[in-house]
């Protein structure tokens, strides 16, 4: 009997996930053809385990061909592709196969659901819509070099059905990205379709998604602007994706406006997508509108059955939103609305650290350790391997030490849990018994006390400061593979005489912060003189984020030259002369910093709310008006106009 539903993939060095992908369809699908494109790890034995179809076929730069190449050894009714980090739910798969079961004769082709996981956890999810399932007919062929399409082999590309089938992409975690160094396979293969010249918006627009995966905004920009330019039909599924790139791109150049004014433009077109609600809310939290972004996003989450489609993610319906809410209570130090809004965010992804993070956080504020641990056991947080090593990695960096050493034994590794207990030693201030497990620890050990979370350098800085046995830094650079940290750790032995980069110098002063040595905080910040003038205006960010507000008024204003002040350094400055009740002053600074240019919208609600306090009604009228020509669609605004 023919079989029905062929599966066919192509491969290279995919030892890691071959596996994984097989296991999910082993014994549903009626056969397995995969073609091998130069594997030099195991990746072909493992193949050989689940079928005897393994095909070698000699790369020609081309997905298309060696797509077209496994169709051929295909004799299945239907084809699913998979690429072999991807996997699927079994059950779902068998559903899918009823579906094709059914379809009428004039359906040749079925989209799937494909779920991108990204960041180091997989604790991103990104969303998008593929072809991967087709009639095996000698017409339907795949072209392009990259980014693969099926067409009909007359031109004309094949109009699928959407499926109910969901993939699992994990090909795009930071640590793959990283080995398998796809931007620099991938970029001239675009480049190449775009001299062709035969899908010049699709190439665009993938060229767009290449510079903005490397960081290069500017160049992702032009590249989305362009695709979106030339597109032949907006139903395309990419285009409405393009839009979402292209508001991404001006949010990372903080062009806010020009991103408020797509958004507007784009959800007349996509109206019932949630996440153009979602970017408006954002990008209003960027600029400070916190007001605004509250009724944004409590809007989307109380109408979400108004928007019942998303785009990029379905983590804009409501985990995003959630998580923004999160922030802005917790801005306005309502911790209980805050944790509400980070526990639903956790509700919806398990894995979000940064959840997880501002909870602990939270209840840490208010709650003994041993709360903290039963809390933590009463929602079943720590339920797995996974989720153990999380909270550890988390209660490690808010140095809680009881639920640190609560998780790290059920972690069942001795290496990861000397880490900690090392950790907690430093916690507590036994530098030199710390630092003697740190010199008894191979450089194998002290990498998975790093990778594990448990220490990190500034840990072993802040112990050979304070043991004095400044040598041991050398151990460092087993542990810091950028060369702009190996700088800053030559600076510190005064073995480098150039001024280093200040992020680590920051990072470091943080961390004695974090370890009340406030002792070694002093000493270390008499080398704030060896960097560029700007250092004394981030110290002072710093030390105004923890709380010492009248150290950080201070070194704000031994900056004489308020040119050199930014924004944050005014809002900063107005919010410790309000703490002292000092309303006329901090007026007079908000007032300073907007005629030097500040259009921070955090300036703006200060100033007008000092006035009003102090009863300057007629020239409260003029700062709302002048504050509408930065923010005409400010909800705040408008009401305090009233």
């Amino acid at each position: 009997m023919k079989p029905f539903l062929s599966l066919c993939m192509i491969v290279k060095n995919e030892e890691k996930v071959l596996q994984r992908c097989l296991d999910s369809v082993y014994g549903i699908v009626d056969e397995i053809v995969i073609v091998d494109t130069g594997s030099t790890d195991s990746t072909k034995e493992i193949a050989l385990k689940y079928t005897d179809k393994v095909y070698h076929f000699e790369w020609t730069n081309s997905f298309a061909a060696a797509r077209n190449f496994a169709q051929q050894h295909a004799t299945g009714k239907w084809i699913l592709v998979l690429d072999a980090d991807e996997y699927v739910d079994r059950t779902n798969l068998q559903e899918m196969i009823q579906v094709l079961k059914q379809a009428d004769n004039g359906v040749e082709a079925y989209d799937v659901n494909i779920y991108n996981f990204m960041g180091t956890y997989g604790e991103r999810v990104l969303q998008h819509r593929h072809t991967r399932i087709y009639r095996n007919l000698p017409h339907l062929q795949y072209d392009r070099s990259i980014h693969e399409q099926l067409r009909k082999t007359n031109g004309e590309y094949v109009q699928a059905e959407q499926g109910i089938l969901t993939v699992y992409h994990t090909g795009y975690m930071s640590h793959v990205v990283t080995e398998k160094k796809k931007h620099d396979r991938n970029a001239p293969l675009i480049e190449r379709e775009i001299q062709a010249g035969d899908s010049v918006a699709f190439d665009y627009f993938n060229l767009g998604n290449e510079h903005l995966s490397k960081g290069e905004i500017e160049q992702a920009l032009q590249s989305f602007i362009q695709a979106y330019q030339h597109k032949k039909d907006i139903r395309l599924s990419w285009v409405s994706y393009c839009l979402v790139q292209i508001i991404l791109c001006l949010k990372y150049l903080q062009r806010f406006d020009d991103a408020l004014r797509v958004i507007a433009d784009a959800e007349n077109l996509y109206s019932e997508t949630a996440d153009f609600q979602f970017l408006r809310g954002e990008i209003y939290y960027l600029q400070h509108r916190y007001d605004d972004a509250v009724q944004q996003l409590e809007y989307l989450l109380e109408n979400k059955n108004k928007y019942p489609y998303t785009i990029k993610t379905v983590e804009y319906v409501e985990y995003d939103p959630h998580m923004l809410l999160g922030h802005i209570y917790k801005h306005k130090g309502n911790s209980q609305k805050a944790i509400y809004h980070f526990s639903c965010a956790l509700s919806f992804n398990r894995k979000s650290y940064e959840a997880l993070y501002h909870i602990l956080q939270l209840l840490a504020r208010a709650h003994s350790e041993e709360e903290i641990v039963q809390f933590i056991k009463s929602k079943q947080l720590a339920n797995d391997l996974f989720a153990v090593s999380l909270i550890a990695r988390i209660a490690s960096n808010l140095h809680l030490e009881k639920v640190m050493c609560s998780l790290a034994a059920k972690l069942g590794d001795e290496v990861i849990e000397r880490g900690f207990e090392i950790k907690v030693n430093i916690l507590q201030k036994r530098y030199d018994e710390a630092l003697q497990q740190i010199l008894k620890s191979s450089v194998a050990d002290l990498q998975t006390y790093v990778r594990s979370g448990s220490l990190d350098s500034y840990d072993l800085l802040v112990a050979a400061f304070k043991t004095n046995q400044l040598d041991v830094v050398r151990l460092l650079f087993h542990l810091v593979s950028e060369h702009r940290e190996k700088e800053f750790l030559l600076f510190m032995m005064n073995e480098y005489e150039e001024t280093p980069e200040p992020t680590f110098y920051l990072l470091l002063l943080e961390r004695t912060i974090q370890l009340k040595e406030y002792e070694l905080f002093e000493q270390l910040l008499a080398l704030k003189g060896k960097f560029p003038e700007n250092i004394h205006i981030q110290i002072a960010h710093l030390l105004h984020r923890y709380e010492f507000m009248e150290l950080a008024f201070q070194l704000y204003r031994s900056v004489e030259n308020m040119n050199e002040w930014d924004a944050e350094s005014f809002v900063n400055v107005i919010e410790a002369l309000a703490v002292k009740n000092e309303a006329i002053e901090a007026m007079q600074y908000g007032l300073l910093a907007i005629s030097l240019g500040h259009h921070d919208f955090r300036l703006y609600k200060y100033v007008i709310e000092l006035m009003t306090i102090c009863g300057m009604d007629e020239e409260k009228k003029k700062m709302v008006q002048q504050a509408k020509q930065s923010y005409p669609d400010s909800e705040w605004l408008k009401e305090k106009e009233r």
